[in-house]
């Protein structure tokens, strides 16, 4: 993948972590998967969802109810995961926040 944001994220997460915490990270204590490939990860649950809106879309037009059904069972199944994966990035962010090294935000 050519832009490797979500990786770069990760890796930055994890240095400012190192930087501003008090002690020793537990990576298995934080949300995301620090061993996972990010962008590849979201590029799949976006190629699961896209598939299935693809499914989705042939099974409306033939009229077929099931195969429309079915679609959006699996369709709800790939939207949560990315929910998840996006939830994961929200948790370690705010564990980053709280971390009581920061200079304080100016008030205006």
């Amino acid at each position: 993948m050519n832009n490797l944001f979500l990786s770069n994220m990760k890796d930055d997460f994890i240095v400012i972590l190192e930087e501003k915490s008090s002690s020793p990270i537990d990576k298995d204590r934080l949300s995301i998967d620090y061993e996972t490939d990010l962008d590849e990860l979201m590029e799949k649950y976006l190629g699961l969802l896209r598939e299935q809106a693809r499914l989705l879309s042939q099974a409306k037009n033939k009229g077929n109810e099931l195969a429309v059904l079915s679609a959006l069972l699996k369709l709800r199944t790939h939207a949560m995961s990315l929910s998840s994966f996006f939830d994961a990035i929200v948790e370690d962010t705010e564990i980053i926040i709280r971390l009581d090294s920061w200079s304080e935000l100016p008030e205006k």
